[in-house]
């Protein structure tokens, strides 16, 4: 059984997007007037920082996703440079197959010291096992920064045992790449812990999909603790930040691994680069 750790990890939700206020905009935009109206938090970064702080969370991911080629590298830029110093938000980078991939990932990766990689297929219209995001994986397999993915493509964020399955052939080709599967492939978190199961470097958040938690047991998650995130997908979510913890909490796990969800792994994969 696992020992709980000598102090309580801090709660690192590795999942939300704080955006360029424009870009977040649009976003809100793009749910349209049925949803925006349940989604909990203002949409601005600083305003939707101030709330995870408010609901407990210490540290967070913040996730960037472009939907065309050319634009990562600015986004990337205004990441590196709005949080830089920030001791709460991690900022990450991203990119489109269609970019000058490993000029994208110089820039980022190297120069911006960015620590962690957000794909987002369905937003881009490609899939994880696109040829042209081989430097990608093999970079990141070399260099250990985390990659988070959604892999489905879905208008309501949801993920298909098939689009699961894409992102199992990049993961047993490129068996280093520490992949962090979004959302736990809600709902398919079946073929989702299956694949982590059958790997040594894949992860799973357990980032609701408005309005669904990820349906998961104590049972169904025996053996993965250690390989599984918190995330709330603040701003735009309609589950709210302690409702995701209390999700977690009812699950009842041994203290050490409740502790390694609500953060201490998130800090891991950071610190083994």
């Amino acid at each position: 059984m696992s020992t709980a750790p000598a102090a309580a990890a801090r709660l690192i939700d590795a999942h939300v997007h704080l955006l360029p206020e424009r870009l977040s905009a649009a976003i809100r935009r793009f749910f349209g007037a049925e949803l925006a109206p349940a989604l909990l938090y203002p949409h601005e970064p600083k305003a939707a920082r101030a709330c995870l702080l408010a609901a407990g969370v210490q540290r967070c991911w913040s996730l960037p996703y472009v939907r065309r080629a050319g634009a990562a590298s600015a986004l990337n830029r205004w990441m590196a440079e709005t949080f830089a110093g920030d001791p709460v938000v991690v900022p990450g980078a991203t990119l489109h197959p269609a970019d000058d991939v490993a000029g994208v990932l110089a820039e980022a990766l190297d120069d911006l010291q960015l620590p962690v990689v957000k794909l987002h297929c369905s937003v881009g219209e490609y899939e994880p096992d696109d040829p042209r995001l081989d430097l990608l994986w093999r970079r990141v397999s070399a260099s250990g920064h985390p990659v988070v993915v959604h892999a489905g493509h879905a208008v309501n964020g949801t993920t298909t045992a098939m689009e699961i399955e894409a992102l199992s052939r990049v993961a047993h080709r490129w068996p280093d790449a520490r992949i962090i599967v979004a959302h736990c492939g809600t709902p398919a978190v079946e073929a989702t812990l299956a694949l982590l199961r059958s790997t040594r470097s894949v992860y799973a958040d357990l980032t609701p999909v408005t309005p669904m938690l990820a349906p998961i047991t104590r049972t169904t998650i025996a053996g993965l603790e250690r390989r599984l995130l918190f995330g709330s997908d603040a701003p735009n979510g309609t589950v709210s930040i302690e409702k995701a913890i209390a999700h977690i909490r009812t699950l009842e796990l041994d203290p050490g691994d409740e502790a390694a969800v609500l953060g201490s792994t998130a800090e891991q994969l950071l610190a083994r680069r």
